[in-house]
């Protein structure tokens, strides 16, 4: 038997519509899996109650408009459905137990792996950001990596690499005598403009204003 998941309210108007919606244990297991690898059997889901949540009140509504039809319901779209509200559940209404729960407790990634991971970002400046590829040097799921890179550093994953290439842009318009352009293929920006609004953000100056100061 699969774990059990309640919700507890009270109506303030009527006429109103209950839905039950009992998830099997296939789907749990498989999200738990997926958003915290092998932690997932350290991992519970919270008791709540007397909370709002749009985004399963929103899977809850087309599954009702899909039973309400007049047809057979779709075992396609019911399946899809199961597999939103598991991932959703799994990323936010579970809490870590057992010696895990004290293992955790505020902490981040070890030493070693945050080395690794900037490593790998700084071996691939001129790659599209790539999620799954740094989350499996760390031997995690994407979420649970993201979680507790930015624990660590304060700055989800992707920031923390634009601002890897932001360093990185600012030590080759210092040293070095390479157009913006050239710099900016180098960072892997196709597009000068996108790079120059980049690190305008992030350092207040355009590359060439950054470059005359120095």
């Amino acid at each position: 038997m699969g774990p059990s998941y309640e919700v507890r309210w009270k109506a303030t108007a009527q006429p109103y519509k209950i839905i039950y919606l009992c998830l099997g244990l296939p789907f749990y297991t498989a999200a738990m899996r997926e958003v915290f690898g092998s932690d997932s059997k350290a991992v519970q889901l919270r008791d709540v109650s007397g909370f709002k949540d749009p985004f399963l009140t929103s899977l809850a509504e087309k599954l009702l408009l899909e039973l309400s039809l007049g047809h057979r319901a779709s075992s396609l779209l019911v399946q899809g459905v199961a597999q939103a509200l598991a991932v959703h559940l799994a990323r936010n209404y579970t809490t870590l137990s057992g010696p895990l729960k004290d293992q955790m407790k505020g902490s981040g990634l070890p030493g070693l792996t945050l080395r690794k991971i900037v490593d790998l970002m700084t071996r691939h400046f001129e790659d599209e950001f790539n999620l799954q590829r740094l989350a499996d040097e760390a031997g995690m799921s994407e979420f649970h990596f993201s979680r507790l890179f930015k624990r660590t550093t304060g700055r989800s994953p992707s920031q923390y690499f634009i601002s890897l290439k932001m360093e990185k842009a600012q030590t080759l318009l210092q040293k070095t005598r390479k157009s913006v352009i050239e710099i900016a293929l180098d960072l892997g920006y196709t597009s000068p403009s996108h790079f120059a609004h980049v690190f305008r953000r992030e350092t207040g100056l355009s590359p060439a204003a950054f470059r005359r100061q120095v």
